[in-house]
């Protein structure tokens, strides 16, 4: 496959996606092992081709054993897809979109079905039928997908492109439904002679690759082609010659599908017995294929039977059924017809955007004078922008580090002045104490008093000294308070000398109170904050901020 175009390596390419499925089935490891080993050996020789269609054996292998696992992996085909495109190699681009619209379709995402299908068609039209062997299969989805919404009119379009190829052994039965399809859709648009001329197309092919089935599918559908026309004599035994087939291929409800005409057909010639005989089989065969949907075909017929019977109470029940089995399939349809309706909604965007790139393009010669002149303001304004940015970033950055600094001297400095109080307490603590061991033998209790009440906080002093505390732990005394709304002004003094890890005897110093004192505020304090002991205060404090 070394440097072959495409139409000469469609077969083998054909049998390598089969039997790597198939390997890869058995052992997940070797689908990516496989296509590495042709990938690298499509590089070292120099064929690009080649070695994106080992990306799209390794996407379309994955997606096609775990795709219904695991939905991500129809990126890896998008990628694919997008890399056709980017290396100009239309037939991966539209192998690996085609797939991408089919996965939407069978998922019933019928919009982004309809984006790929349009993104298919427009590969599809730069390509060579020679070229891509695979054109009249690529060509049918786009038709059924259009025929299926009952968009006869475009899916026309492609039908019509495929039917018009030349048939091979690749493509035969591709164009063969094409061509049957086309008969379908005049038949539904009511070009009842067009539809017989495509009928009569396959059944009198000659070429070296007619293929009885599709003449069978064909005759059948020729012969309701003549019951519509109300050519009975002609419509019958066609009819009946395409119940006998599709019983034979064990297609029951293609079975269904003439027996129901025939039974009208015998109906209005007043044979009665014979159209009780075929509504009866009509009924069988829906039933054994399960294609419900005939029911809206048959009931009319059955209430027109059980009328000329003059049976009018039944005739009725049947009329009524007919409505509600029409009601039921319409019903099936309305949600498909609202994303339709969307799809059409896009088309039209998607046509406004091509607009809008036409005038696009009208616009560009008079834009073109322009750029250079604008692209020089521009860039001396962004120099200038920058200049003016730069310099003001780097104000901003000076200010910044210059609040910094002060903020941290600001710190610096109340730490320096709560550890000289946290000194002079413990500096006039031991004065006081070698005082008190000396006075106390003249009995001079007065003196002492006054050296105690030497360093007592006064109110003003303990606003000063809070202060200092507030800038050193900022958080401290709002959490105590938050978390403790309970504690009195005295007890909040406490804890904060607690903080500074002063002794009893220097917050009572600090507080003017005796030690004693200190010891029953702690008290108080481990009983309504639920402490045990007075290691427990300690604890608490050193894990507030």
């Amino acid at each position: 496959m070394l440097h072959k175009p495409y139409k000469d390596k469609v077969e083998g390419i054909d049998s390598l996606y089969r039997n790597t499925i198939n390997k890869g089935i058995e052992d997940s490891l070797y689908i990516k092992k496989y296509a590495k080993q042709i990938e690298k050996f499509a590089i070292e020789n120099q064929d690009e081709e080649l070695a994106l269609e080992a990306n799209l054996l390794y996407a379309y292998s994955y997606w096609y054993i775990y795709g219904h696992k695991n939905h991500d992996l129809i990126y890896n085909l998008i990628d694919v897809a997008q890399k056709g495109k980017n290396k100009k190699v239309a037939h991966i681009e539209e192998r690996a979109a085609h797939t991408v619209a089919t996965y939407y379709w069978r998922k019933k995402e019928y919009e982004k079905s309809f984006e790929w299908l349009l993104r298919s068609a427009k590969v599809l039209e730069t390509m060579k039928p020679e070229s891509f062997p695979n054109m009249a299969e690529h060509l049918n989805f786009i038709g059924y997908c259009y025929y299926y919404f009952k968009d006869f009119s475009n899916a026309l379009i492609y039908y019509n492109k495929s039917s018009k190829l030349e048939k091979t052994k690749f493509n035969a039965n591709a164009v063969l439904d094409a061509q049957n399809t086309l008969g379908l859709c005049y038949q539904k648009l009511k070009d009842l002679k067009l539809a017989e001329r495509f009928f009569l197309m396959i059944i009198n092919d000659s070429s070296a690759y007619q293929n009885d089935v599709w003449k069978r599918i064909a005759s059948g559908n020729l012969g309701y082609n003549f019951f519509l026309e109300k050519n009975y004599k002609n419509a019958i035994p066609l009819l009946e010659k395409d119940i006998q087939n599709a019983i034979k291929i064990g297609d029951i409800g293609f079975a269904a599908g003439s027996a129901i005409p025939l039974a009208d057909i015998y109906l209005q010639q007043k044979k009665l017995d014979k159209a009780k005989q075929k509504i009866e089989e009509a009924k069988t065969y829906i039933q054994k294929s399960g294609q419900t949907d005939r029911f809206k075909e048959l009931y009319p017929v059955m209430s027109k039977w059980y009328a000329a019977n003059k049976q009018i109470d039944s005739s009725s029940v049947y009329l009524d059924s007919t409505i509600n089995a029409i009601n039921t399939y319409y019903q099936k349809y309305n949600s498909i017809k609202l994303i339709r309706a969307n799809q059409k909604v896009q088309v039209r965007d998607w046509q406004l955007e091509i607009e809008k790139l036409h005038t696009e393009s009208r616009l560009k010669i008079s834009q073109r004078n322009n750029i250079i002149l604008i692209i020089a303001l521009l860039l001396i304004g962004s120099l200038c922008a920058y200049w003016f940015r730069n310099k003001y970033h780097l104000r901003k950055q000076e200010i910044k580090e210059l609040r910094i600094e002060n903020a941290e001297k600001a710190l610096s400095n109340a730490k320096n002045q709560l550890q000289s109080l946290k000194l002079k307490i413990h500096d006039e603590q031991e004065i006081i104490e070698s005082l008190q061991q000396q006075l106390q033998s003249k009995d001079n209790k007065k003196l002492i008093c006054q050296l105690k009440s030497k360093i007592i906080l006064t109110d003003e002093d303990w606003k000063k000294y809070q202060l200092l505390f507030d800038e050193i732990y900022p958080a401290y005394l709002h959490t105590l308070r938050s978390m403790y709304s309970n504690l009195t002004p005295s007890e909040l003094r406490c804890l904060c000398l607690e903080k500074l890890e002063l002794t009893n005897k220097e917050m009572g110093l600090v507080l003017g109170v005796s030690t004693n004192s200190v010891m029953v505020t702690k008290h108080r304090i481990r009983k309504k904050l639920g402490l045990k002991s007075q290691q427990d205060i300690r604890l608490l404090v050193r894990e507030l901020s």
